[in-house]
């Protein structure tokens, strides 16, 4: 079954297709769109093996998102038809800004102690390609910050830290907070979950 690619580049789209027709019953459609999170300028690869008659859609548009950073979505729509039978799947592809905040939301799923702990992965098949600025609290308290081999207090959610910079963002992050007093005394109080803003950008090839 052959494979087709096309490359989309934000700045400049260039087709290269190659099609074949299978005949069967109904349309069958397998569908790939890579990377999922790309900035402004890069490509985008599309890769499908159909079996009918493909064609293909894509649509951009701007989203809103937490933080008030900006966003666009490349959707893309391959359709494929059979005779009177038609099948289609959509694909899309995030593309962010040079400079790009994304928010970390962690479950705190720990408590040693009097130190209340959350901890999660970025995931790296999404942000591989992409290194931090710098790291500030959105959990309105302080907070300790364990990334990349480096720990941080964050004592003002006001002020950044950026002892982070050029770290890759996909891996391992843990937050810690102290408990209050309120929280020791009435654990159904303790926060679910901590927060960091984090400003990202792409890193350099």
């Amino acid at each position: 079954m052959p494979k087709n690619n096309w490359t989309l580049n934000t700045g400049l789209i260039l087709f290269l297709v190659f099609i074949s027709f299978f005949y069967s019953c109904a349309p069958k459609i397998n569908f790939t769109a890579s990377p999922a999170i790309i900035t402004k300028g890069d490509s985008v690869l599309l890769n499908w093996k159909v079996k009918g008659k493909p064609t293909l859609m894509f649509d951009q548009r701007k989203i809103s998102r937490p933080l008030n950073d900006s966003l666009e979505i490349l959707e893309f729509t391959l359709s494929v038809q059979r005779g009177k039978k038609e099948k289609y799947i959509k694909r899309q592809v995030s593309i962010l800004p040079k400079e790009s905040t994304d928010q970390v939301t962690l479950i705190t799923n720990e408590i040693k102690g009097d130190t209340l702990i959350a901890s999660g992965i970025k995931d790296s098949t999404l942000w591989a390609g992409f290194e931090v600025i710098s790291v500030s609290s959105l959990s309105g308290r302080p907070l300790i910050i364990l990334h990349a081999g480096r720990e941080s207090e964050l004592k003002d959610s006001q002020i950044p830290s950026n002892l982070w910079e050029g770290t890759r963002y996909a891996g391992n992050w843990k937050i810690m907070a102290l408990l209050t007093e309120a929280e020791k005394k009435d654990h159904s109080i303790i926060p679910n979950q901590l927060e960091i803003k984090v400003i990202i950008r792409p890193i350099k090839k």
